[in-house]
């Protein structure tokens, strides 16, 4: 039988459940158990930010709850983080703080769009962020604890509460951590940061207003033109989702294409122009509204307005597979570490 440590008669398993508890009842959780952020470790957390406490970094809606680097301590604690993850974290809320990112919106709308954050750079390594076999989950803890410490900021700090400011009328399970770096070394071209002007040798989040998702499965063995139909085909225009298409191709794909002469503008250049469907598809309001924005015309309706909405990264690990997010208003930021 194991020894069972005991605090003031109870053991550390039912001191850590009360603690669970409590904090689920003060709305504190994302429903999963979290762990006590106690002031020395709120202290290690900080000091690895290289930042003082009190160093603001944003103003996160609703509540306009002031994101203090001590604030992003206390939920990167809560969420399983280790130290090293804080600059990683900051920079993913500097992207969605930007002005030009629909945070708000993302905050209280009955639609359960979420941040997804792609990690470029060495970071990736350092932190053991994955970006291979399995990088969407489940199952590391840096993916998992990063992107579940932003939303707990956007819970504890931003007030999205669900069922308070937040409306979700079905809610999303990559609500928890919707995050994984870029598989750089398998990636034939640059990378997805060195295309937004940024150097191989810096680390970056870039943040995505992300929806729907799709897993695109097959296609191996056949020539380019039928993997991208394929990858086409499980894209088509979606309502409210026309801010861009984030492709996360597989590893396999990546490479038959390269060998046969593709870049990545020519894969944008024909997803583009594959992944529209005739008008007569939609109702009427849809169809209309596609036009207005720019992402449909008399005949068709395609899933972004220009070949340069559809962002390409290259992610996962062998297999020929590919994910399809519905994402787009990029805002990429720098790691910064002292």
């Amino acid at each position: 039988m194991q020894a069972e440590v005991k605090l003031k008669g109870e053991s550390i398993a039912e001191l850590l459940m009360r603690g669970y508890d409590y904090a689920y009842e003060q709305g504190w959780t994302d429903g999963l158990p979290v762990i006590p952020a106690t002031p020395e470790a709120v202290r290690q957390f900080v000091a690895a930010s290289g930042r003082k406490a009190d160093d603001l970094v944003a103003v996160l809606p609703p509540r306009k709850g002031q994101a203090t680097i001590e604030a992003l301590a206390v939920n990167a604690i809560m969420a399983g983080c280790k130290p090293e993850y804080m600059p990683v974290i900051i920079a993913a809320i500097e992207g969605i703080s930007d002005p030009t990112y629909p945070l708000e919106l993302m905050q209280v709308t009955t639609n359960p769009m979420t941040p997804f954050f792609l990690v470029n750079g060495p970071v990736r390594d350092e932190l053991e962020i994955n970006y291979g076999t399995g990088c969407l989950g489940p199952g590391w803890r840096a993916n998992s604890t990063i992107g579940r410490a932003v939303r707990l900021a956007l819970i504890n700090v931003g007030g999205a509460l669900p069922g308070v400011y937040s409306k979700t009328s079905f809610g999303s399970p990559l609500r928890y951590s919707y995050i994984c770096a870029e598989n750089e070394a398998a990636n034939p071209w640059t990378p997805f940061h060195v295309d937004r002007g940024f150097k191989r040798e810096e680390s970056t989040v870039t943040a995505f207003k992300a929806s729907n998702f799709c897993n695109i499965s097959g296609g191996e063995g056949v020539g380019p033109e039928e993997i991208l139909r394929q990858i086409a085909t499980n894209m088509p225009p979606m309502y409210g989702g026309g801010d861009g298409v984030l492709l996360l191709l597989g590893v396999n794909h990546a490479q038959s294409l390269h060998e046969a002469g593709f870049s990545k503008h020519d894969i944008q250049k024909r997803l583009w122009e594959l992944a529209r469907l005739p008008i007569s598809h939609f109702a009427e309001a849809f169809s209309s509204t596609e036009r207005q924005a720019g992402r449909g015309d008399a005949e068709t309706v395609w899933r972004a307005r220009s070949p340069d909405e559809i962002y390409i990264a290259v992610a996962g690990g062998p297999g020929p597979q590919n994910v399809y997010i519905g994402a787009g208003m990029p805002q990429t930021r720098l790691v910064k570490r002292e």
